[in-house]
């Protein structure tokens, strides 16, 4: 299985986690790192710790990637919030 792949399987996995609250893009794998979009949903009634936020994100794609791409050392992940 290739590097990217691997790192597709990873943000594969890692979706379920955040579908309720938005939508990870696996934009790119350059070297170790991997390059990830997270459209986070949000309606204006919402309070931030009802969703997933980046900063929780970033910790458990960590978690993922070491366990299914531990090639990947770095995430750099893009938020775009949208409000619903």
């Amino acid at each position: 299985m290739a590097k990217d792949a691997l790192a597709k399987f990873a943000i594969d996995k890692a979706r379920s986690i955040v579908a309720l609250d938005g939508e990870l893009e696996l934009k790119e794998v350059r070297g170790n790192v991997a390059y990830v979009r997270y459209r986070l949903k949000r309606s204006a009634s919402e309070c931030a710790q009802c969703v997933v936020g980046p900063n929780d994100l970033n910790d458990f794609l960590h978690d993922v990637f070491q366990k299914t791409a531990p090639h990947i050392k770095e995430i750099d992940i893009e938020v775009e919030e949208i409000l619903t």
